[in-house]
């Protein structure tokens, strides 16, 4: 690479970081949404592929940054690497095809899901054990994702915010509105599974560490060297707006995302923000949390995020932006704070 490039990108490393998500994800998304044919087998399989490494734009996006910037190394044991992408890789793929299994048709055989979620499987398990990359800076981006730190107490927090909101809101509704208490619910081991399958799915291909490795673990910690927590939250909820507008038009086939998005999305981003931070920036902790948020969709027809559970996530954030003065400036010698990501060359 030219280096008065490389000169620029260590000047604008948070700049250049969320351009390049950008781009990757609008170059390998809209393609999926506009172009690439959904009625014939390949185009499926193009379009899989492609879908996949657009939500992994974040990760990606933040690792290339880092080489830039800090491409310092030294000698790391390749045997010591595989050993945790090996088990990783097999236990994302047992994962993604048991995801698969769950949407797709009847017909779909197993050997097929495994050569479709063998490339797709080596993703979560080449960013994990990037953890113990030899280039310092990928190390330092990503090593909480196996060495976690912050107290347990906040992984719970991650872990059960949602559930907790979600059904203490719906059943305090049916109260209200004098509904049965419990709604029926058929089929419960397999509920089980299907959230068990997507929480798995989202930690390690659709929100979790694909994602947060990215916004928290490269663009927060160098926001927050610059910005308050406030500030570094509102940066970020603007860009991750623009992010996932392609995903959004895939998903909800219109606009109208967008005012959840713009209405209550900031209020959650303040407690990602929060718990990475209380995590002493710990990637693996907003990871949970983002997978716990989205594996609640299975349930959204037993237990549907109500007006209540709105409330109740608001003040959470409320609560979470207050305790933690967030508007003002962490310390220069928080672990939540990168030294890394600097603009100076």
């Amino acid at each position: 690479m030219n280096l008065r490039i490389k000169d620029w990108i260590r000047r604008h490393p948070i700049e250049v970081f969320f351009i390049l998500a950008i781009e990757i994800c609008y170059a390998t998304l809209f393609p999926v949404f506009y172009f690439v044919p959904r009625d014939t087998t390949l185009g499926q399989i193009l379009g899989y592929y492609l879908a996949r490494i657009g939500v992994y734009s974040p990760v990606l996006a933040g690792i290339f940054v880092s080489r830039i910037i800090k491409p310092g190394r030294q000698r790391v044991s390749f045997a010591r690497r595989l050993m945790i992408l090996l088990p990783i890789w097999f236990f994302a793929l047992v994962i993604n095809i048991a995801d698969l299994k769950l949407t797709s048709p009847p017909g779909a055989t197993l050997i097929g899901l495994i050569i479709l979620s063998l490339p797709v499987a080596f993703l979560p398990a080449w960013v994990i054990a990037s953890a113990f990359s030899g280039t310092d800076s990928v190390r330092n981006m990503l090593s909480t994702l196996v060495r976690p730190k912050g107290k347990i107490f906040y992984y719970l927090i991650a872990l059960l915010t949602f559930p907790i909101i979600n059904i203490f809101g719906a059943l305090t509704t049916n109260i209200i509105k004098g509904r049965a208490l419990f709604p029926e619910v058929s089929q419960g081991v397999d509920l089980v599974f299907t959230i068990f399958i997507t929480f798995f799915s989202v930690l390690l291909f659709s929100g979790g560490i694909n994602e947060e490795a990215g916004w928290r673990g490269f663009a927060q910690r160098g926001l927050q060297e610059k910005f308050s927590p406030l500030v570094a939250v509102l940066i970020l909820w603007f860009l991750m707006v623009i992010w996932h507008i392609p995903n959004d038009i895939m998903q909800y086939h219109d606009g109208r995302y967008l005012l959840v998005r713009i209405g209550l999305y900031p209020f959650i981003t303040i407690l990602f923000a929060w718990i990475y931070n209380r995590t002493k920036g710990s990637i693996l902790a907003p990871a949970i949390f983002h997978a716990s948020m989205n594996s609640m969709n299975p349930l959204m027809g037993i237990f549907p995020m109500t007006t209540l559970g709105n409330i109740l996530l608001v003040s959470f954030a409320i609560f979470a932006f207050l305790s933690d003065r967030m508007w003002r400036k962490l310390p220069e010698n928080h672990p939540a704070v990168c030294q890394d990501v600097s603009n100076n060359p």
